[in-house]
């Protein structure tokens, strides 16, 4: 990796910072023989302004599952269990699948169980960080697994019954039978994990610490908070606070994608599900990782799990929206090249490791808060600029931010009559008029076709009605901001840039 790929990943990364307000993020990059690229970026203590490095360490949430994942192949090569073996021969746990086709562990492994999310996850980090005031029982493994065989029908209740929280008591939640489709479900990487206690006797993360992490020289990864807060170099993590008043016009002193405020954070730490997401680690710890799969499951001259274990661990089993999923891991197209990963995230804490054998590299960004999108993204980022090639042009996420940064901001009709606000709204845009008469916000969908700057809205009779943006590329800036929208009867002029248009 030459400079000027590290110089166009260290742009990316600090503008994406900017655009996002994320504290601090930490990458790296690799290739099978070591690191060739290591930097931090602001601050992983904003109090103390303290520098966040290659080395900090932040909870990686669902990178987790592959290490759970590689932990179950170590043990499918010592005999003691196969990936084809029924759940209910390792525990002792109703799922309520037809003994004919049994829930199996690479049911579990591949999120293709039929079991969906149950909310384990999110209700434990959400008490965690003092956001969530349910009483669901959740605060044993007993807990757990009457949670679990409740949502399947076998944990007592009477079928059918639907409770205050629209929960059904006794029913099925289950979405499909085994095999049949792909449901995200930490629930399962949670039986997994007492699958490899099980086999082994010996606590989850013990086991994985001495047959996963030690061999691979991590020995500042940990899933214990107080030794996370004891290190020298952990990230603070910070909570997103909605102030509650959403968007403004840049008129008026906001901006049109709203803010919030960014709040220092406990370590939302789950015991129960550790197996899903529970790790903290650096981006060189999650970089040697990558070297490990990079080099088909031997590092530094040891073998930590075999190549048929690697390709096992990474076969396309099922399709998802980004990509066939195998055991722990996703594969997708980027920059032509594929490129193997996870991301991660317990809400102030995200972070993505990827490797593409084809391109021999490896990809590890975390950051010590939550930027409203999958960590992928900025991986992918990270490895078009390994490539040299353009993030803007290469990677659909930024190709797509700069064309919407490209028509948020604030528009005005002929003399000012009428105004609008073209805001981002999750993945797409949204148009907010006003005026003396009042106004409403619309969605815009991007439609069909190969113009870029095509949408419409749907009406109250559900017909599509054309939003047209006209840009003009030669006057990016000043009075004239060249971009015009036609909406209904209005012609719109862009006469103030959004706050991400820095992007």
């Amino acid at each position: 990796m030459n400079d000027e790929a590290r110089a166009a990943a260290a742009d990316l990364i600090r503008r994406t910072m900017r655009c996002d307000r994320l504290p601090g993020v930490s990458v790296a990059v690799v290739d099978p023989d070591g690191v060739r690229y290591a930097e931090g970026f602001g601050a992983r203590d904003l109090a103390g302004n303290r520098p966040a490095t290659p080395e900090t360490l932040y909870g990686v949430g669902s990178v987790t599952k592959s290490v759970t994942a590689l932990a179950l192949a170590q043990l499918s090569e010592a005999g003691m269990l196969d990936f084809d073996d029924p759940v209910s021969e390792h525990l002792d746990v109703d799922l309520g699948s037809d003994p004919d086709d049994p829930i199996r562990l690479r049911h579990l492994l591949s999120h293709a169980s039929g079991l969906p999310s149950l909310g384990t996850s999110e209700a434990l980090i959400g008490r965690r960080l003092r956001r969530d005031t349910d009483t669901l029982p959740l605060s044993t493994e007993g807990d757990f697994r009457a949670h679990v065989e409740g949502a399947v029908g076998t944990g007592g209740g009477t079928t059918g019954d639907r409770t205050a929280d629209g929960s059904t008591a006794g029913g099925d939640e289950r979405v499909g039978a085994p095999g049949e489709r792909f449901a995200y479900s930490n629930e399962g990487y949670v039986l997994l994990g007492d699958v490899i206690e099980t086999c082994t006797g010996r606590p989850y993360d013990r086991y994985v610490a001495e047959h996963v992490l030690d061999p691979l020289g991590l020995d500042r990864a940990t899933f214990d908070d107080a030794t996370f807060a004891m290190d020298d170099d952990h990230a603070t993590m910070y909570l997103r606070e909605d102030r509650g008043a959403g968007p403004r016009p840049a008129r008026d002193g906001g901006d049109t994608a709203g803010r919030d405020d960014l709040v220092a954070a406990s370590v939302p730490v789950r015991e129960l599900s550790r197996p899903a997401g529970g790790l903290f680690a650096s981006v060189t710890g999650l970089a040697r990782y990558a070297r490990l799969l990079l080099n088909d499951g031997s590092l530094d001259g040891r073998e930590v799990v075999s190549s048929e274990s690697v390709a096992a661990l990474t076969e396309e089993r099922v399709d998802t929206p980004g990509g066939p999923y195998g055991f722990g891991w996703r594969t997708r197209e980027s920059c032509g090249r594929t490129l193997v990963g996870h991301s991660g995230s317990i809400a102030v804490s995200t972070a993505y490791v990827g490797f593409s054998p084809e391109a021999e590299l490896g990809v590890a960004v975390a950051a010590n808060a939550t930027p409203g999108y999958p960590l992928v993204r900025l991986g992918e980022g990270v490895f078009a600029c390994a490539l040299g090639e353009e993030p803007s042009e290469a990677v659909p996420f930024f190709e797509r931010r700069r064309r919407f940064d490209r028509l948020t901001g604030e528009y005005a009709s002929y003399r000012g009559v009428k105004r609008a606000v073209v805001a981002r709204d999750g993945g797409g845009l949204r148009l907010e008029l006003s005026g003396p008469l009042g106004g409403e916000p619309l969605p815009l969908t991007a439609a069909d076709g190969d113009d870029p700057h095509a949408f419409f809205t749907p009406n109250e009779a559900g017909e599509r009605v054309p939003v047209e943006f006209r840009v003009d590329d030669g006057a990016a800036s000043g009075g004239d901001r060249g971009v015009d929208l036609l909406y209904d009867r209005w012609h719109f002029h862009k006469v103030g840039d959004g706050p991400t248009a820095s992007m």
